[in-house]
């Protein structure tokens, strides 16, 4: 099964026909002018494909980011992204193949951690992918946008690209500080960020930037409607940051109150977004689930040692892990003073035993064990197992990570 492909890499001319082969599998434009475009901040050279013969018939690649943890310094995460395989070479191990080199490849770099969008999560799960870090949908109709507490909104400042530009990649990293799940962009990312390229408006306006000095900023469109004969167009959230909760209230009073408006919709929201709790009437906020951003623990003792703990205690977890053998065996995590040191545990008897995609969906504390042990996909060994496991990877606010890639 798929010995006549290859699983190899690309050269910088070769980009071109790369990313035409991802764009073509999913129907996704491939002009010249895009190819232009995206290549900055592409990293090449940690491009993965399958060959059979002279064709590219499968992509992958990654991304060098961090991620911001619980109460611990950011560590090295591969963004992984581009995944796609052609509807003739599925289902022959191609996949799989072009997955392991690429955890090869962070592994080698140092990066305990990857982490990706899946339009179609079950074929993560088996790679030790897990919903890390859940994110909901909101809208809310312009008719009921008004606070509980009204906020003036006169510090907000719609400002130019280049204003943008100058103050918010620093904005986003001043909050990655308050929140773990959040990736550390390299520069060239807010290019893809910022930009507003006319192809990606889809009959929306430009992008506007609202800006609260070393506050705040929301990155948003706004899309025209009078079928109805009178004004009702959406407002397209891209990002909405707030440094502390006076900031975030007014950004969303300042979106919920733009003229020609019906309505403002945000999507991949952190879970624990205040939007709702700041309404008048909270029930008029539509709240639904979002994609989640999907976290694999690659250096298992590495990744969980790297993070803080808001409680001490020692267990011991039994990890299954196929895809990674390296991770799969019994560990003894023990916590004191927040900082953890994990170990393996040889033949000691597990408190717990979980799947890798658990684990993952537990590491930012994004998920509760009791949850996964409800659900019949975490079992206890020992009495109290579970709530000790609960409490051991809570954190005291939601991960998030709202940018795609």
């Amino acid at each position: 099964m798929g010995n006549d492909v290859e699983i190899g890499r690309v050269t910088a001319d070769q980009f071109a026909d790369f990313r035409r082969v991802f764009n073509q599998t999913f129907g996704f434009s491939a002009s010249e002018e895009e190819l232009a475009r995206i290549r900055p901040w592409t990293e090449v050279e940690r491009a993965v494909v399958a060959r059979a013969g002279d064709q590219i018939v499968g992509t992958s690649g990654a991304y060098s980011f961090d991620l911001a943890l619980p109460w611990a310094d950011p560590v090295g995460c591969a963004g992984i992204t581009v995944v796609s395989v052609r509807t003739d070479h599925r289902r022959r191990g191609v996949l799989t193949r072009m997955m392991r080199q690429l955890f090869e490849d962070a592994y080698e770099r140092g990066e305990p951690y990857a982490a990706l969008w899946a339009s179609e999560a079950p074929i993560y799960g088996r790679f030790g992918f897990g919903p890390a870090a859940p994110t909901i949908e909101l809208e809310v109709p312009r008719s009921h946008g008004r606070l509980r507490r009204p906020v003036a909104v006169d510090e907000v400042r719609l400002v130019d690209r280049a204003a943008a530009d100058a103050a918010i990649p620093a904005l986003y990293e001043a909050f990655r500080r308050q929140r773990h799940g959040m990736l550390g962009l390299p520069a060239a990312w807010w290019e893809r960020i910022l930009g507003d390229e006319s192809s990606d408006r889809d009959g929306a306006s430009e992008k506007f930037y609202a800006l609260i000095p070393d506050r705040g900023f929301a990155i948003y469109r706004l899309k025209s409607d009078w079928s109805s004969g009178h004004p009702a167009g959406t407002v397209q959230l891209q990002e909405l940051i707030g440094l502390d909760p006076e900031a975030t209230a007014m950004l969303w009073q300042f979106l919920l109150d733009i003229d020609l408006s019906g309505r403002v919709r945000a999507h991949r929201r952190p879970v624990d977004d205040p939007l709702p709790l700041l309404l008048a009437d909270e029930g008029r906020a539509d709240v639904k689930t979002g994609w989640p951003l999907q976290v694999c623990l690659l250096d298992l003792p590495v990744a969980l040692a790297a993070r803080g703990y808001g409680v001490d205690d020692t267990i011991t977890l039994r990890v299954h892990d196929a895809f990674q053998p390296h991770n799969d065996g019994t560990w003894r995590l023990a916590v004191s003073d927040g900082k953890a040191v994990c170990e393996p545990a040889g033949t000691d008897a597990a408190d717990v035993e979980f799947d890798a995609e658990v684990l993952a969906a537990l590491v930012l504390g994004g998920h509760r064990a009791s949850r996964y042990a409800a659900a019949g996909r975490l079992q206890a060994h020992t009495p109290g197992a579970v709530a000790r496991t609960d409490r051991l990877f809570a954190t005291d606010v939601a991960p998030w990570h709202g940018v795609m890639f």
